[in-house]
């Protein structure tokens, strides 16, 4: 018997002492040996198989079972029935002294055993055959080392999500397993629930594989998801709900090349197109040695203060790279075209009608019907009534037009007079 044990008037051991508890896990080699706190996934945790009175558990977390088995494994060796409160509070205490983290002992294995070779910047490139391009290539490093800071800074805010974008068989998902290793899920189906909330924590890469999860919740819940630096809410058989820090990067996979559909907010979004015909090498190819030199660099990079954020320059240029990913429906196709469109020298004087069956003649036969000049002011009212043969009336329609035209880059919303009135609509920069 640990000589330290407070005991009561008589002698005995205090079962309501938490002390106590804490001096018979820290006494017994097995129980201290065996036992640790998981800071990574923020879980308790068995990591040397262990026989309490019998009852054997394997590596694993703690299992919802324990505590009655510690209760009646400290009956049979002290011979004392400790109360819960006292059990479960000598725990808490035990394992926040038991901490340990196995991602940063990864990445700190990975750094001293690290060759000094880049191959980050040739990942995409070589194991699924992406464009060699500078773009590629940061966008690759960023991931990687925003990944790392994760591990090291919890509360870092990462507000971008890797999509990589191709066929089938490429290895898309494989690429992302090899990477995240043991801290790898796939397994999620949406942003909402909190059983896949625990899934995330404790992951270092989460994978909306086929974007299962993206596709259950509007783009604003998805954005705010995105930008979130905590994740609030109660494990199974915790006894409160508490903040856990995202400590996981977001990856994306999906078939579909025209798969972004919001004007606004894709800038969170890293895509990468794959492809077989330029792949070198297959993922499942990736070597667990290869896989600790990438982390390896990544490490040395997050250690030199690489960015995890793109220039000005960088931004503009992702900006153009999206627009092959952007999916177009036939009513901005319509727009677009009405857009390109050169209109008679006397359109001003035409009526609506006239307006209208020149429109359509143009949207039908395109450049059979000639004009000398493009609009430079549009109302909304027109491009419903001259594209849509519409009105104001439809709400719909003119609020999707509006949004549409508003995310133009070659225009801006203002104030301009047409038919000696003033009226609102969209002007084209010079």
């Amino acid at each position: 018997m640990p000589a330290k044990f407070q005991l009561t008037k008589d002698n005995s051991i205090k079962v309501n002492s938490s002390y106590n508890v804490l001096l018979a896990l820290k006494h017994d080699h097995q129980l201290n040996t065996s036992l640790r706190y998981n800071e990574f996934n923020e879980d308790s945790e068995i990591v040397k198989p262990i026989n309490l009175g019998g009852t054997k558990y394997e590596v694993g977390e703690l299992p919802s079972d324990f505590e009655s088995v510690l209760a009646v494994y400290f009956e049979q060796e002290l011979d004392v029935v400790f109360t819960g409160v006292a059990l479960r509070n000598g725990l808490d205490v035990f394992f926040s002294q038991k901490k340990y983290n196995p991602v940063k002992e990864y990445m700190e294995d990975c750094l001293k055993k690290w060759d000094g070779k880049s191959r980050i910047n040739t990942l995409f490139s070589k194991y699924l055959g992406s464009e060699k391009t500078e773009l590629i290539e940061n966008i690759s490093l960023i991931f990687l080392v925003a990944a790392v800071k994760k591990v090291y800074e919890p509360d870092f805010k990462f507000d971008y999500v890797l999509d990589l974008v191709g066929g089938q068989g490429i290895g898309k998902t494989s690429i992302l397993q090899k990477l995240g290793g043991p801290w790898y899920t796939d397994s999620i189906t949406d942003f909402q629930n909190k059983d896949n909330f625990e899934l995330m924590i404790r992951s270092l890469i989460v994978n909306d594989d086929e974007m299962v999860a993206s596709k259950k919740i509007g783009f604003a819940e998805l954005k705010s998801f995105i930008t979130k630096t905590n994740l609030r809410f109660r494990k199974a058989y915790a006894r409160r709900a508490q903040e856990y820090p995202k400590k996981f990067v977001i990856a994306r996979t999906t078939n579909e090349v025209a798969y972004l559909r919001d004007k606004t907010g894709e800038r969170r979004f890293l895509p990468v197109m794959v492809g077989v015909e330029k792949q070198e090498q297959h993922p499942m190819e990736m070597t667990d040695e290869l896989v600790k030199q990438i982390w390896g660099e990544a490490m040395t990079l997050y250690q030199g203060g690489y960015p995890t954020t793109f220039s000005k320059e960088e931004e503009a240029e992702l900006e153009i790279y999206r627009e092959q990913f952007m999916y177009i429906d036939e009513i901005e196709n319509l727009l677009d075209e009405y857009l390109d469109m050169k209109v008679p020298s006397d359109w001003s004087m035409m009526n609506n009608a006239q307006k209208y069956t020149f429109t359509q003649k143009y949207l039908n036969s395109n450049d059979s019907i000639e004009g000398v000049a493009l609009q430079d002011k549009i109302a909304t009212r027109d491009i419903l009534a001259n594209v849509f043969d519409s009105d104001a009336k439809n709400q719909k329609l003119a609020k999707k037009i509006n949004y549409l035209m508003t995310n133009k880059t070659d225009w801006i919303s203002g104030k301009f007079y047409s038919n000696k009135k003033q009226t609102r609509g969209f002007i084209r920069k010079k």
